[in-house]
């Protein structure tokens, strides 16, 4: 008999969270599947990496089920990109994955309608993408039109050349001169190059 583990991802919405993993024990009954494993979680999807999700994925790559029964297909991830990525990882195993409520069967032998049930969460995943991005580039020029500064401030202004030589004279890196004095690397080797030209003694660090 095939080994199947049982993941509940419990809503907050859920009236009856018992008898949910009662129709999922029924069910992998149903289909002789030999449960090894039952695993319930409480809380929100917000989260991808919750530890008993990780376990049922655990447990498919190293071959120690042949099945997942979830009671819908939003409970096996956080959003429709991280479910397709979920089913993925199961299916590159050769695990089925089953969600009951919905009639969802998704088996690794790529039959048509597994392929099909993959082909619709791979659209939905791609316009979550789309939509990820475009509300980015939206998000980033309503914030230039705000007049607000993106990504990590760099002074306009040259670094003090003395300043440079004595970091470097001290042993920083070119990296830390930079962020301690808000300049691009760049700037800081040219304020240095300066400082050599001037015939300047390089001060000591303190």
């Amino acid at each position: 008999m095939q080994k199947a583990v049982i993941y509940h991802r419990v809503s907050t919405s859920d009236q009856d969270a018992k008898a949910a993993t009662r129709e999922l024990m029924r069910a992998a009954h149903v289909r002789q599947f030999t449960i090894v494993d039952i695993i319930e979680e409480v809380g929100g999807g917000a989260r991808n990496d919750r530890p008993g999700l990780l376990r049922v994925l655990d447990a498919a790559r190293r071959g120690h089920i042949d099945a997942v029964l979830v009671w819908k297909l939003d409970r096996f991830g956080r959003t429709a990109l991280d479910v397709l990525s979920n089913i993925q990882t199961l299916n590159d195993e050769a695990v089925r994955f089953i969600a009951v409520s919905q009639s969802l069967d998704i088996k690794p032998d790529g039959d048509a309608l597994s392929k099909l049930i993959l082909t619709v969460l791979a659209s939905v995943a791609e316009f979550e993408r789309d939509l990820i991005r475009e509300r980015t580039r939206l998000g980033l020029a309503k914030a230039r039109a705000a007049g607000k500064l993106l990504g990590r401030r760099i002074s306009r202004t040259a670094p003090s050349p003395a300043k440079v030589a004595q970091k470097r004279a001290g042993g920083h890196s070119w990296r830390e001169i930079g962020l301690d004095l808000g300049c691009t690397i760049g700037a800081a080797r040219r304020a240095l190059a300066r400082h050599a030209g001037n015939g300047t003694a390089v001060l000591a660090s303190k």
